[in-house]
Parts: structure tokens; sequence; C-alpha cells
């Protein structure tokens, strides 16, 4: 059976969904599940599947600190690539730059931003500089929801456990750690800045089971959660005008080292008026996010746009050697048709609630 507007390669597919689709509502009425994959049949999928699967998708890399490992093509032609600028032709602009500052956070994110806020409460001027608009970044695309084990059959030990168990004990454990310890803390810090998270209707979180976990802890705002955080931190990064300043459309091009070899800045580039910027700081956070939008191995992606790597290359050309890239996260569920909708996130909260 064909099913009309659908193309030649979707057919079979949607016929197998189609033949099996009585059977697994009948199951899920039961709550139970069809045909769940043992660990051989996931394997086997991940093998023909997966792009971390398939040797052909890396190289060598050549230069720096990390010379010799194998990681991703895409990659690898970023952090090889030569530079836009010669960082020493601009390094005398340090003794009279265009901005100075405490603080200087490449990149306007959620990360970017609560790094902002931190710093000002600790006395700190900020500049925050931005590729895009600031909150244009992946934190506004995440929808499904954000994990703490706050509730009072929940605790941090599962939420390690299900972690550890999640990144098959690959995981550094100290950082896990942390994760799961600080998780409850920055829901209340996020709930007390105005971030509207579900609830039930006594008042306390609704939360809801994700994914690989033995607890419901998921929260969420609808299925806009990411959105709901960034539009609360920017608000309050633009509430304290006094001590950051925005810096939109000015992606940072290179990192630049005073006279004893630190860190003492970065070149900016403002992408509306196509002049160079030097910002002089006495700390420098990056905060740039990943690098999905290098379309890996020819992949679609639902990150967002500005996702390109660009706090590897600038830290990597400084001999900061990289950490953690064997690996690259693929979500498994996104939408595949029509064109124009390739790689529109579809949320994990989807398949918590029963999708196959």
């Amino acid at each position: 059976m064909k099913t009309s507007g659908y193309p030649e390669s979707l057919q079979e597919s949607l016929a197998k969904v189609e033949s099996s689709r009585a059977k697994r509502v009948e199951l899920a009425k039961k709550q139970k599940y069809f045909h769940k994959l043992s660990p051989n049949e996931y394997e086997e999928i991940l093998k023909k599947y997966h792009p971390d699967y398939k040797p052909e998708g890396r190289k060598r890399l050549k230069v720096g600190p990390n010379k010799g490992e194998k990681l991703q093509t895409e990659l690898i032609e970023i952090l090889q690539g030569q530079p836009w600028v010669d960082p020493i032709d601009f390094k005398k602009r340090l003794k009279s730059p265009d901005f100075s500052t405490d603080v200087l956070i490449i990149g306007g994110g959620g990360a970017g931003s609560t790094a902002a806020l931190m710093a000002s409460e600790n006395d700190c001027q900020v500049i925050l500089a931005t590729k895009l608009r600031h909150g244009d970044a992946n934190t506004i695309m995440a929808e499904g929801g954000i994990q703490a084990a706050d509730l009072p059959y929940d605790s941090p030990y599962y939420h390690f456990l299900d972690t550890i168990g999640g990144g098959h004990f690959t995981n550094d454990k100290r950082l896990v750690r942390t994760l799961v310890l600080d998780a409850p803390i920055v829901i209340k810090w996020l709930e007390d800045l105005g971030v509207m998270f579900d609830k039930e209707p006594d008042g306390t979180m609704k939360e809801l089971k994700g994914g690989g976990l033995c607890r419901r802890r998921m929260h969420s705002s609808k299925d806009m959660t990411g959105l709901e955080i960034m539009r609360v931190l920017r608000d309050e990064v633009r509430n304290r005008a006094d001590r950051i300043e925005i810096l939109e459309f000015c992606p940072a091009v290179e990192l630049l080292l005073d006279e004893t070899g630190a860190i003492g800045g970065a070149i900016l580039y403002n992408l509306e008026t196509e002049e160079f910027l030097v910002v002089k700081a006495k700390a420098v956070i990056l905060a740039t996010g990943g690098y999905g939008r290098l379309h890996l191995y020819g992949f679609a992606t639902t990150n967002h746009y500005g996702a390109t790597g660009d706090g590897l290359v600038l830290g990597y050309r400084l001999g900061i050697p990289l950490r953690n890239l064997k690996y690259a996260q693929f979500h498994p569920t996104g939408a595949a048709f029509p064109e124009q909708c390739i790689g529109m996130l579809i949320t994990e909260k989807v398949r918590t609630l029963g999708a196959e």
C-alpha cells in the first residue's frame, strides 16, 4: 500500500509502521512495548548506521597538541585550517584596545549568559561577545527538559548511576559527580530567576521519566524548555547593563596573548560594520557550544546555526589540548520529511510519552 504524499524512499518503512500499528496500540494500553531490541541487536544497528562506528569518516590530526588522534573529518578541516588574521598584527593594539574589561565571555547562549551573571555577581565588569544575537544558541533548541534529582524518591546517587550507565561507563566520573550534585541547585536558581517549570496541582515540580532513567526527574516547560530558560537568562543579563556589555554579531576570530604569554583578550569581527575589534580582558571564557553545524558525515543536525566549533579552534591555535572528541552526540529522532524540515528536533519527551 502506498501512502499518498510520501516519496518512494519512505514507503517500505511506512508499510512496516502501518502493519504493526494495531498490535503496538494494544500493547501500549497494557504499558508494554513492541519487541524491545536485545543488546546485540542494538550493536548491529549502531554498526550499520551510527557515524561514530564508520572509520571512513575520520582522519588523523596532523598538527597541535592532539596530533595523531583520529577525529571526524569535518572537525579536522577546521582545526588544521589557516587563520583569517595573524594575531601578531593585533598584539600592539592590546595597549590601546577598542574595549577593556575584567572578563570577556565568547558565546551568548545559556552557558555564556550564566557565566556573565556569575561574574557580575562577583563585582566583575563583563563583555559578552556573541556571533549572532544574544540567545541565538543551542539552548533555545532544547525542548524536552532538564534533569535534576530533587524529589523525595530520587537522589543524586541514582542520577549518577543512570548517567554512568548511559555513557557505557566511559564518563569522567568527577564531571558526572559535579553534574548530579549541582543539578538541584541549578534548578532552584533558575526557578528563582523566573523560569516557569511545569508544576503539579499541589505546586511541586512535574517531572517526567526520560530515556535511560530509573526515576522521573526531567523538568520541563511544555515543549519549550530551553527557550524558556534562555528567555529568563537573557532578560537577567540585560537587566545588569551596568556590569554586562553585550556585543552582538561579533564573533571572535583569534585569542590574543599579552607580554607575559597569558591570554590577554581577543580579536572580534563585527559582522555589521565589517571591522576588527580588539578586546583586552583579565580573563577570557569560551562558551561557544558544539560543532553540529559542521554536519558530521553529511548528517542533518538539530543544532543552532552558530554551533560551528569556534571555541575549539580558538583554543587549539594557542596549543590548548582538546579532550572528549572521540564521540559526537547524534539525537535519535528528528524530522526526515519534507525537505524543508530536515533536522527539526523531535524531542525526547515524545519518546518518554510512549512514541516508538
